[in-house]
């Protein structure tokens, strides 16, 4: 009788000391559900969101490009709902009409790939704007070459094409006065939106 009701308490006794005791090595594993197991290597520079996003600093990558863009005249970088924005002039980018980038733009080009090459988890969406000389679909369609003409330059410098893409607004959205020369040179743009890849 004793020895039926001893049973079932050194029993209980047993699955409560094991249930209180983690398991040799892993010393986290009695802590709450939040904890993060100790790896004992050195915090990572990249870090993800909570829905695996990559995450990226902004303020370094602006950093670098303005260094890389310094004494380039004309040149904005501003910040962006997803990451950054970066204007180039195209005004004697592109000879009138055309989509075959000249040196002067395919200098700023140059400058900024070093700085994009070492971010391989941002994605590069480039927007071509034209000024209102011209039908509006003729400077639509020009936009766009221009713009996928601006992304296969940065493909043939090395840059991944899963990063980019292209599309182009034509006159749809000026930034200066198109009545006046200097502001259709403003109008005339590569817009290049930098965003963290998923």
């Amino acid at each position: 009788m004793i020895r039926s009701k001893l049973l079932p308490a050194c029993l209980a006794m047993l699955l409560c000391a094991c249930a209180a005791t983690p398991p040799a090595g892993n010393p986290q594993a009695a802590r709450g559900s939040g904890a993060a197991p100790s790896t004992g290597s050195a915090p990572r520079t990249a870090t993800t969101t909570a829905n695996g996003a990559s995450t990226v600093n902004w303020n370094t990558l602006r950093t670098d490009l303005a260094t890389a863009l310094k004494g380039v005249p004309d040149v904005e970088i501003s910040p962006a709902p997803e990451g950054l924005q970066l204007r180039l002039p195209v005004s004697n980018g592109f000879d009138s009409g055309k989509a075959v980038p000249r040196q002067p733009l395919t200098r700023m080009l140059d400058a900024v790939v070093a700085p994009l090459a070492a971010y391989p988890r941002v994605a590069i969406h480039v927007v071509g704007h034209t000024d209102s000389i011209g039908s509006e679909m003729y400077n639509l369609k020009l936009s766009i070459s221009r713009a996928e003409a601006v992304t296969e330059y940065l493909r043939s410098q090395g840059l991944g094409l899963e990063r980019l893409s292209s599309d182009g607004k034509g006159e749809a959205e000026p930034i200066a006065d198109n009545a006046r020369e200097p502001g259709r040179a403003r109008n005339r743009r590569v817009e290049i939106y930098l965003r963290a890849m998923p």
